[in-house]
Order: structure tokens, then C-alpha cells, then sequence
């Protein structure tokens, strides 16, 4: 049965992408746009299209781009709003912070390494926490 998860898009995950997709780099526009950010903890490996969430990427090894997670409708016009202001970073920030869920299939669960999620837990932080994003936000910058 597939588990329900809450992304939240914050100001501060905003920040972090604002520049994302400006210098016209496909590979990276899904790899660091606010919602690839927000799961950048818990999937490092995250791909992000305008449709659905690659968690293990799209060219990884083990069909990793075969298992995806349909995004919701609001995430669906998010990012083709957040696409749309690639001309233009700065507005970016002026999108509302907002929040949606996804449904994360057992093929997926079953593939995060769970030592990691315990240690996310044990610090108390939550996987859409800013501070981890922005950790892995250095990463790919």
C-alpha cells in the first residue's frame, strides 16, 4: 500500500532554486528545481519533470527511471509556472509558499535506504526541512 508524503514548498526552498534551469542545462533543471530541493534528503538522486518524480533519477542502473511518482495536479502547475519564469529568477520568490502530497509506492520504499531516514529521524528533522535541502542544494552547485 502506498504511503502518503507531504512536500512543502518553502521561501527558503524557493531561494535555494531560484536560479535553477537559467543557463538553458536540461540535465540540471530536474535535478535542482524547488521540488527537487524539497526531496533532495530523502532522494538524492531526485529527477523532476513537469509530470512526475524520478526518486532514484533517470539514468541510473536497476531501472531507476522506471519507477516514478505521479505529481499531483498542483505541483503539475506549479512547475510550469516556476518553468515559465526562467527568464526572470527574481520573481520566482514571489510564488506562494504552498504544500501537496504524493503517494510513494512500496517499489520505491522498499529502495530508500532506510539507515538514512532513521538518521533523519533521529535528528528530528523532517525530509522537507530547508536546512537538508540546502546541504544537498551545495551538492549539484
Amino acid at each position: 500500500m502506498p504511503d502518503q508524503f507531504k512536500i512543502k514548498i518553502t521561501k527558503e526552498i524557493l531561494q535555494l532554486s531560484m536560479e535553477s534551469g537559467i543557463d538553458g542545462d536540461i540535465d540540471k533543471i530536474g535535478r535542482n528545481c524547488a521540488i527537487a530541493v524539497s526531496l533532495n534528503d530523502m532522494f538524492p538522486e531526485v529527477f523532476v519533470t513537469t509530470d512526475y518524480i524520478y526518486p532514484f533519477g533517470i539514468n541510473g542502473n536497476n531501472n531507476a527511471g522506471e519507477l516514478k511518482i505521479e505529481l499531483p495536479q498542483v505541483a503539475k502547475d506549479f512547475v510550469k509556472v516556476f518553468d515559465s519564469l526562467r527568464a526572470i529568477p527574481r520573481v520566482r520568490l514571489c510564488l506562494p509558499e504552498f504544500d501537496f502530497e504524493i503517494s510513494i509506492p512500496d517499489e520505491v520504499i522498499s529502495r530508500i535506504n532506510i539507515d538514512e531516514v532513521k538518521a533523519l529521524l533521529v535528528r528530528n528533522v523532517s525530509p522537507s526541512k530547508p536546512v537538508i535541502a540546502r546541504e544537498r542544494y551545495k551538492m549539484f552547485h
